[in-house]
């Protein structure tokens, strides 16, 4: 029996609760929807226990506290219910999932399927006719969680900090076009322009893309403005208003997110979070969102006992951190915990990706990995299908390495022909062939022991990786049916800071990592040489530098820069995905730039069986880019009736 289930039934007798934790908080109005009937639950257009709050004259009336045009979010199912604490757990002290469920409001969003770009905090946009202008109309009356207004001087905020030269975080990439930064004003409060000195048709996308683009843009000016050295004397740094800024450590901190923490505790390990009674969405019936109350977060050690936890009936709802390995033990306890498991499309292709240096600071080594005959012979010497079965359990797909299926790049016939094309090419295992193949790319002479040497001298590839779920099973197989071909490797895991640190610089052979983007033109990383990691470090950093750094592409890199360019550039939404297709056959053509191994397994979803409203189906969930599951409206889950009042 393994350590786990000893683990499992020392809890499960003895009762543990991780939810019995003291969080050293009350508040009486958290349970308030305990006082009214489901009837009344549904007619109020507000939480009662808001209500409760206007009553005493704590709060506004709802139409104070809602905007002009409310975002109207559809339901999965049916009109939710006001109430009930959401529990989960995250793995981090910085609460990655946490965000990803609950700080997604930027000016756009994404849709649940990923295949078109909503109106978010903005209720519209506008792109001028020559491409240079985007203007964004901001929701009028749209309040931060204290109540102060949210306008254009929030942003605007921002953009002073990150041209103050005393300030330490400068403008990001999308602030620039062909080196040429651009400038943001507001024409009134609730109008937003962001001016660039050539076409750029991403902007819209870049602010739908990711957390971390609110987290970084969208500033409480009237909060943060009293720790600005500029505007208090007390302060003769930023060091403050940074402390200050970091939404999830800082419950004092004004939010735009549907929950506003209320609590966190000291040593990072509890989080919790309480309706925002200004959230700016609201239902078909113009309900004011969320319908869930509070969230409740722990931090745990590993995933294993985020694992004990759903399994002990603490969690409410997991929707990252549970590993696909752990789906039959879950099952197990499926009916004893009183959750359901759903699994999402994890969008990984693949899960890992080997990606090699093509720019390898080492002559010799560049030499032989763009020869394409070396690549070719280690993508066909894995042997996938055992890798498939050993790690995975039969669970996913033997591939080459791509993007998500679910990609809108390949909505149309041509996208799915390259598609095909791309994650088929180079996937199937042909030992003989990759032995054949070395011969040809210069690695036919062996040493005493079977090892190939490449121009006369011992040869050896170091691959990498770091501490993440799978990674060590697959680089131990890798390892194995390479060096069954004579390639002597080194599979080797570094701490993520080295990690990290070494592909920044580009000084590795190749690394494993997850491979999941569903948006060529805001993560155009493994495709296009924009950054300096994949298989690109260094033209990647010469594309960052403007120039400065790194090494200036030449041949196909050069054409892959140019394409990238021309689909900033394009107008026309479907010239832009024909463009992706176009760099992404050169990568066929001239590939396998990167090598694939399995792909498209399963995310596995915790829901107690008194949750409603969530998606069976369709979201894709591995690309942080495209932030599942907040892009599926989590302020819409709520909890059943029998569940809510359980004496009705």
């Amino acid at each position: 029996m393994k350590p786990i289930y000893f683990s499992i039934l020392f809890m499960l007798v003895a009762g543990c609760n991780f939810n019995s934790m003291n969080l050293g908080i009350a508040d009486p109005d958290i349970d308030a929807h305990q006082q009214i009937s489901v009837e009344e639950n549904l007619a109020t257009l507000q939480a009662p226990m808001l209500k409760a709050k206007v009553d005493r004259g704590e709060l506004p009336d709802l139409p104070d506290r809602l905007p002009d045009d409310p975002l109207i979010i559809p339901v999965v199912s049916k009109i939710g219910l006001y109430g009930g604490t959401w529990r989960k757990f995250d793995l981090a002290a910085d609460f990655p999932t946490m965000r990803l469920l609950n700080h997604y409001y930027g000016l756009t969003r994404w849709s649940p399927d990923a295949q078109t770009i909503l109106p978010g905090l903005a209720s519209g946009y506008e792109v001028s006719p020559d491409g240079r202008i985007i203007t964004f109309h901001l929701r009028h009356g749209s309040r931060w969680s204290d109540g102060a207004p949210f306008t254009a001087d929030d942003i605007l905020f921002w953009w002073d900090l990150a041209l103050d030269e005393r300030y330490l975080v400068a403008p990001p990439e999308w602030a620039y076009t062909e080196g040429k930064r651009m400038d943001v004003s507001a024409p009134d409060p609730y109008t937003i322009q962001f001016s660039y000195q050539h076409p750029f048709y991403f902007l819209p996308l870049i602010m739908a893309t990711g957390f971390w683009t609110a987290e970084e843009i969208i500033l409480p000016a009237h909060y943060l403005r009293q720790f600005h050295p500029d505007f208090n004397r007390d302060y003769t740094d930023f060091n403050e208003l940074d402390r200050r800024r970091n939404v999830f450590n800082n419950p004092d901190r004004p939010t735009l997110a549907p929950w506003k923490p209320t609590y966190y505790s000291p040593t990072g390990d509890q989080l919790v979070l309480e309706r925002n009674p200004y959230y700016w969405a609201v239902d078909s019936l113009g309900r004011q969102l969320p319908y869930i109350d509070r969230i409740e977060t722990i931090r745990v050690q590993n995933a294993e006992a985020g694992v004990l936890s759903v399994i002990a009936g603490n969690i409410d709802m997991q929707f990252r951190d549970v590993n696909l390995s752990d789906l039959a033990l879950l099952r197990h306890f499926e009916d004893q915990g009183n959750y359901d498991l759903l699994t999402w499309e994890e969008g990984t292709a693949t899960w890992h990706t080997i990606f090699l240096n093509l720019e390898n600071p080492d002559t010799t080594r560049r030499s032989l990995f763009r020869n394409p005959a070396f690549r070719h012979a280690l993508a066909v010497g894995i042997n996938r299908e055992r890798m498939l079965q050993v790690i995975w359990h039969g669970h996913g797909r033997t591939q080459s390495a791509a993007i998500s299926d679910e990609s809108w790049h390949f909505t149309s016939r041509r996208g799915q022909s390259v598609l095909e094309d791309w994650t088929s090419r180079w996937s199937e295992y042909d030992p003989d062939g990759a032995n054949a193949l070395l011969d040809a790319a210069g690695l036919a002479e062996r040493d005493k022991d079977g090892f190939r040497m490449y121009r006369g001298q011992p040869f050896r590839v170091q691959l990498n990786y770091r501490e993440m779920p799978y990674a060590a099973d697959q680089a131990a197989l890798i390892k194995e049916d390479w060096e069954q071909l004579g390639v002597r490797v080194l599979a080797k895991r570094l701490p993520p800071t080295d990690f990290w640190t070494r592909i920044d610089t580009g000084q590795y052979d190749m690394y494993l990592e997850k491979n999941s983007e569903l948006d060529l033109f805001t993560f155009p990383g493994v495709v296009f040489p924009v950054d300096a990691k994949t298989w690109h470090p260094r033209t990647g950093r010469w594309y960052r530098s403007g120039g400065v750094d790194g090494e200036a592409p030449s041949g196909y890199t050069a054409d892959l820069l140019a394409l990238y360019e021309a689909a900033k550039r394009e107008p026309d939404r479907i010239q832009r995905h024909e463009l992706v297709l176009d760099a992404i056959e050169i990568q066929i053509k001239h590939g396998p730039f990167m090598i694939g191994t399995i792909g498209r397994q399963k995310a596995v979803i915790v829901v107690k069986d008194y949750v409603r409203n969530v998606p069976t189906e369709g979201p894709v969930m591995a690309p942080w880019a495209q932030v599942q599951p907040a892009a599926s409206f989590p302020e819409q889950f709520y909890y059943a009736a029998e569940y809510l009042y359980p004496d009705e």
